[in-house]
């Protein structure tokens, strides 16, 4: 017949996996040694892949932390929206909790990851160009649902917003660290 097909797999069939093995893999390095220690041969040892896969995917290592902030944000952002179905405060902050506490549930390094961010988007000002505003929907849906429960009558307070605002968010960092250290989402539930 003439026609010759090359035997295998797809060209690309596999590369969101690997790119998704790469990210998680990075996601866990950049938790445990931050932005700076990290380098693309510990990323490649984690995600049992050769340095250049790695450059392949991610030419540099700024894009390659954005992709895991990336997907930390999209955890973020499902565990928000969950929350926010819920009708009272107190099941809006217990769903948010829950939620990511969950960041941890398979690979507690995506809630070291998300804390280390944050932290280190604070005292480093090249990171806090590449985190941005990580912070930013939970800060918003915290204060929403604090306003809500005011207006429902659930929640009287003489505190401002802002400050009730900033002490639940950390609560929920220090909720997330503590998780991520430990992996023990059934102890972080019970808060």
């Amino acid at each position: 017949d003439g026609v010759f097909r090359r035997v295998g797999r797809r060209r690309g069939a596999r590369s969101g996996v690997t790119r998704e093995r790469i990210v998680t893999a990075a996601s866990g390095v950049f938790g445990e040694f931050g932005y700076h220690a990290t380098t693309f041969q510990a990323i490649a040892e984690r995600a049992q892949l050769t340095r250049p896969a790695i450059n392949h995917y991610f030419p540099s290592k700024k894009l390659l932390y954005q992709a895991v902030l990336m997907q930390a944000e999209t955890l973020f952002a499902h565990a928000v929206d969950q929350a926010s179905t819920e009708p009272t405060l107190v099941g809006q902050l217990s769903s948010v909790i829950v939620g990511f506490t969950q960041l941890g549930e398979e690979d507690r390094t995506v809630a070291a990851f998300a804390v280390t961010a944050v932290v280190d988007a604070q005292r480093d000002p090249v990171l806090k160009s590449l985190v941005g505003d990580i912070q930013g929907p939970p800060r918003a849906f915290l204060a929403e649902a604090l306003t809500e429960a005011i207006n429902r009558g659930e929640l009287v307070s003489t505190s401002g917003m802002g400050d009730l605002t900033e002490m639940l968010l950390a609560v929920l960092w220090g909720i997330t660290f503590y998780v991520s250290l430990v992996g023990n989402q059934a102890a972080a539930a019970g808060v």
